[in-house]
């Protein structure tokens, strides 16, 4: 099954492009309106269309369900223009994972990592 991603609020729209040159689906909360949800709305969203949820937001998990896939993307004062050339590293390390539901892993300048 392909990896399709749905990118918070947050995530900032040079990532999800360099996602999507990557030939990977990628929806963003702005396109579905979205935006100013709560994190239990975005979350719903994600498990109905079978999305890994990409986000900036450290508590974006607290009370989250057992069954939701995330990312966490984990780099404090990085301007994104150093974190898109981490971008094939991290699909790479992602698709080696054997990322089941429930799994949140943190993507950082160490690579990716499960939490």
């Amino acid at each position: 099954m392909p990896i399709k991603f749905l990118a918070d609020e947050d995530f900032p729209k040079p990532l999800v492009t360099k996602i999507r040159d990557f030939g990977f689906s990628v929806k963003t909360i702005q396109q579905k309106n979205l935006q100013g949800s709560s994190d239990k709305t975005v979350a719903n969203l994600a498990l109905k269309e079978k999305r890994i949820i990409l986000t900036f937001d450290k508590d974006f998990l607290k009370n989250q369900t057992e069954k939701l896939q995330a990312v966490i993307f984990n780099f404090p004062k990085t301007p994104t223009s150093e974190i898109i050339p981490l971008m094939e590293n991290f699909l790479t390390a992602l698709i080696k994972v054997k990322f089941k539901k429930g799994k949140v892993l943190k993507f950082s300048k160490n690579g990716l990592e499960e939490i």
